[in-house]
């Protein structure tokens, strides 16, 4: 009698555990479900930063460079009166003196850019030919012009070429230009230079321009 009074009580006690075994296995599953799902919406908050974060942070080195940029072309438009470009006339050309020619000249061999001005440029504009170099090679140019209507002037402008090409202060790019332009006025009258004066880099720029 004791044991089938026992019995009934035994199922009871086994119904009820496994009840809450259930409940507690349930219980813990939503647990794991709800931190999975909480995990998961984490990952993607911080991946939703982060896409965020990307174009803001491209936008401020884009920005930055631009503004470097805008320094650097500011150190050209706020230099003092001897390097303000000067634009001359066709007539002004045609007109000039030999005189006026080495004035010209001087002008030009002071406004010059040295690798000082260069390394005074904000890292970012180094990213393309700094406005110096170009302005420098805008002023050669206007020699040039000149010299193909005063054909006379080669005589004298071989000396401002030299003083260039030779110049350690002076930037490669500029060197090179001059060196170029004395081997063309040489070639043309059938004159030599002696290229041991120069550096190897010079005359490796030169020859990618004229003939050596």
């Amino acid at each position: 009698m004791k044991k089938r009074s026992f019995l009934p009580a035994f199922i009871l006690l086994s119904i009820s555990l496994l009840i809450v075994g259930t409940m507690a296995y349930l219980h813990s599953k939503n647990s794991s479900l709800l931190n999975d799902n909480k995990s998961k919406l984490t990952l993607l908050n911080i991946a939703q930063d982060s896409a965020q974060k990307v174009p803001v942070l491209k936008d401020l080195i884009a920005k930055n460079l631009a503004k470097q940029n805008a320094m650097a072309e500011a150190q050209v438009t706020d230099q003092n009166v001897l390097t303000v470009e000067r634009v001359y006339t066709e007539q002004e050309i045609n007109e000039m003196t030999e005189n006026k020619f080495m004035d010209l000249l001087e002008d030009t061999a002071r406004k010059l850019p040295k690798l000082t001005d260069i390394k005074k440029l904000p890292a970012g504009a180094l990213h393309r030919t700094p406005p110096i170099v170009i302005q420098a090679g805008r002023d050669l140019g206007v020699i040039k012009e000149v010299l193909k209507v005063h054909e006379s002037y080669e005589r004298v402008v071989t000396k401002f070429y030299k003083s260039c090409a030779k110049d350690e202060e002076g930037t490669t790019p500029v060197r090179a230009l001059c060196l170029t332009n004395l081997i063309e006025i040489k070639k043309k009258n059938n004159e030599s230079v002696n290229l041991r004066d120069y550096p190897e880099r010079l005359i490796e720029l030169s020859k990618m321009i004229t003939d050596i």
